[in-house]
């Protein structure tokens, strides 16, 4: 099966730098001004995720068990062991899972290095299902339907999911700005293509891809996958004022 592209980066940067493959805050990589402490770094993690853990309460969740799609080194993997009681964090670099496994010392936690492809655990054998800042460096939308369809082989009937990523709506003319959009798409490929290439021969370091969501994808798409009740929320998260977008979904019974 085909490597997805993105994880070439995602690779390189857990190599390089990957407490801000993660957090990519200005001066804190790690020949920056400030970079990343472990302390400070996991401290991120759990004010995130005190932001993200209300707003799926307010929706709905099962502690019983979590898959994390895009673990990396464990900063919201680090609390969700403490909310769930199991956890499944997925991770297509292996270096970043070392440095997590390194810091998270939690029996309930079991660590995949996944091909990006498939998800390695059974049909309808997790309660909920998480992911941030992750499905936002995709290449396409095919590539998160692909993750969708299989999240929903995983998740139980009734389980929920919380899956961080861009979204966008054109206010007018919703062609046109659909067809500039997919344009600037391609340019975005033929310079992260270049880009890739580059960094494979080491002469620069890696990307980061932007992916935005059209509103109208999770509706036509999910339902395919048995999700319903599907709600879109923004919020804030106090650590940066940063505004986050998630996607809420349940697999229907």
């Amino acid at each position: 099966m085909r490597e997805i592209a993105s994880n070439t980066e995602w690779k390189k940067w857990g190599e390089t730098d990957p407490l801000f493959g993660v957090a990519s805050w200005q001066g804190k990589n790690k020949n920056g001004m400030c970079p990343w402490t472990d302390e400070e770094f996991y401290k991120l993690g759990e004010s995130d995720w005190k932001d993200f853990r209300r707003h799926w309460e307010m929706y709905g969740v099962n502690k019983e068990s979590c898959l994390e799609i895009g673990c990396g080194t464990g900063r919201i993997t680090s609390q969700l062991a403490i909310y769930f009681n199991e956890v499944h964090a997925l991770d297509v670099s292996k270096h970043m899972i070392e440095y997590a496994k390194k810091n998270i010392k939690i029996p309930s936690v079991s660590f995949y290095v996944s091909n990006g492809n498939q998800i390695p655990l059974d049909d309808n054998s997790v309660t909920s299902a998480f992911s941030t800042h992750v499905f936002q460096h995709f290449d396409s939308l095919a590539v998160a339907n692909s993750y969708f369809s299989e999240i929903a082989r995983v998740l139980n009937p009734d389980g929920s999911m919380m899956i961080h990523l861009p979204i966008h709506r054109w206010p007018t003319m919703p062609k046109v700005f659909k067809m500039l959009y997919q344009i600037r798409k391609q340019v975005g490929n033929v310079k992260a293509h270049a880009k890739r290439l580059l960094t494979k021969y080491g002469m620069t370091k890696p990307i980061m891809r932007g992916l935005s969501y059209p509103i109208e994808f999770f509706y036509q798409i999910l339902p395919k996958y048995g999700f319903d009740d599907i709600e879109i929320s923004t919020f804030v998260t106090k650590s940066n004022n940063g505004p986050h977008s998630f996607i809420f979904a349940k697999k229907a019974p």
